[in-house]
């Protein structure tokens, strides 16, 4: 039931100082920014600058996720990326991000707002639409229908991990805002629990892309954007997660026998059989051959 999140958990582990990286660098201006800020008051209206403000903290939000999204992609389809590149290729898609966050933003609030649980299943529903913009190249409205239509008869296998998930983070967001309400130090609980949602929203990414990986990925073709690929969902975060030795060739780890081509690298086997060969099997049987003249004198 919980697979995927102990499986992504070990693939978080195993790549945790890049996507820490990727976590950190595009947190911490929000962090900063905070810190020079002074709390608005309770009854203060929102102005200009709140907007400015709140479009700031969602471009870094979305280009994270999709620097996060891309560096765990490039690993399980055998084509890594660094962390730079992983950036940039999130900034690459940050229009058509906010644009898709913002109409999910709007659905889900509304949903929410008129009984809760429509708002959560709209939410569940389009969880996977900004996989489809970043890696098959599909449209924003095509991405929010492929998603609302792709996790269709799915939640027995989505949901379990995914609530699981979510519970930990609101219990560790709810501590810390109790403990901020406190009379304890804000600095220390600041230092030991936002280093610790990092982690948490870490392991999101990999299980989100677990998730995708295991049941929305086979119903689709083979991403096309923007990373080209050959084989689609053929190994899995557990394998991808796996040390490579630099000197490893395929020649090492022949294919079984009983294991089927694949059809996105079909070749043509020119390998001619040797005990099909004529040419061989004289070659073979030349030294068997008691008529064959040898160099060896008779006494």
């Amino acid at each position: 039931m919980f697979t995927p999140l102990k499986e992504a958990g070990y693939f978080a582990r195993q790549h945790a100082q890049p996507l820490l990286i990727i976590a950190l660098l595009l947190t911490l201006p929000i962090w900063l920014v905070d810190a020079m800020l002074e709390a608005p008051a309770a009854d203060a209206k929102p102005d200009l600058s709140d907007l400015l403000l709140m479009l700031f903290y969602a471009s870094l939000g979305v280009v994270q996720f999709a620097a996060g999204m891309f560096y765990i992609h490039g690993q399980v389809q055998k084509q890594p990326i660094s962390t730079g590149r992983a950036i940039s290729l999130g900034l690459s898609r940050l229009g058509p991000l906010l644009l898709i966050n913002l109409l999910m933003a709007l659905a889900v609030s509304t949903g929410l707002m008129l009984l809760v649980l429509p708002g959560l299943y709209l939410a569940y529903k389009l969880l996977f639409c900004e996989f489809l913009l970043l890696f098959h190249g599909h449209s924003v409205w095509q991405s929010l229908r492929g998603s609302f239509r792709l996790n269709r008869e799915l939640s027995n296998k989505l949901l379990p991990s995914l609530v699981l998930w979510v519970a930990i983070v609101a219990m560790v967001s709810v501590l810390q805002q109790v403990l901020l309400e406190g009379d304890g130090p804000t600095l220390l609980v600041r230092l030991v629990f936002e280093p610790l949602l990092l982690i948490i929203s870490v392991l999101g990414w990999a299980l989100l892309y677990r998730l995708y990986q295991c049941f929305i990925a086979p119903q689709l073709p083979a991403p096309v954007y923007p990373l080209a690929v050959q084989d689609n969902n053929d190994q899995g975060l557990v394998e991808s997660s796996q040390s490579h030795d630099p000197d490893d060739h395929p020649d090492k780890h022949p294919t079984p026998p009983s294991a089927a081509p694949s059809d996105d690298n079909l070749t043509i086997d020119s390998d001619v059989d040797p005990e099909s060969d004529p040419n061989t099997d004289q070659s073979r049987g030349s030294n068997n051959n008691p008529d064959q003249p040898t160099d060896r004198k008779e006494p």
